[in-house]
């Protein structure tokens, strides 16, 4: 949430606001608090679920083929997606091909080694590997936080869907922020459009 906050703290409110990799909504409500007035464009490989949102537009796309014109979207979030495309480099230029001149791309990835997923193609991503990726697309890292030690690593490791109460996985965020131990799971990043 502090990378998001940052790439809407100074400049005009985002107009379009994209959530690439919506799943089931998830990071919806978030993303809309920092873009409050924006057209919001979801999509995943998936059909995704109809949103409440009347100011949303959910459909089917691959993150390798936006349908979404160049240079129109203010602020984008994909999280925990490009570690399942085959072709991460063709996403993250698709990516930065939609973001407008000013827009802002707040990215989460796995680092290695990352909690088995038999859907991932990869294991996740230094922040330099990551760099390296954006850098060769024309985008720039501006901030990189880390998230989600030990303790969301053991719940993971053990977690069945339906098993872990929410209750549990609000109580280890907060944990994890007051008390990071270990290795992190997850980087997260603020990319902008290198002018």
């Amino acid at each position: 949430m502090a990378l998001l906050a940052r790439a809407t703290a100074q400049g005009p409110a985002p107009a379009i606001a994209l959530n690439a990799g919506v799943g089931e909504g998830l990071y919806s409500p978030m993303l809309r608090r920092f873009a409050d007035g924006a057209l919001l464009l979801e999509f995943d490989f998936a059909v995704p679920p109809k949103s409440a949102d009347p100011r949303a537009c959910r459909f089917s796309a691959s993150l390798t083929a936006i349908p979404v014109r160049s240079g129109s979207v203010d602020l984008a979030i994909c999280t925990e997606v490009l570690e399942h495309v085959e072709d991460d480099r063709r996403a993250v230029a698709e990516l930065r091909r939609v973001l407008a001149p000013t827009g802002s791309l707040v990215l989460s990835v796995p680092t290695p080694p990352a909690v088995f997923d038999p859907a991932h193609v990869r294991e996740g991503y230094t922040r330099q590997q990551l760099a390296a990726i954006f850098d060769a697309s024309g985008l720039t890292i501006v901030d990189a936080r880390y998230c989600m030690h030990a303790g969301f690593k053991a719940v993971l490791r053990h977690w069945r869907p339906r098993r872990v109460p929410l209750g549990v996985i609000l109580g280890l965020a907060w944990l994890d922020r007051v008390l990071p131990l270990g290795t992190p799971m997850d980087m997260v990043v603020l990319a902008r459009p290198r002018v």
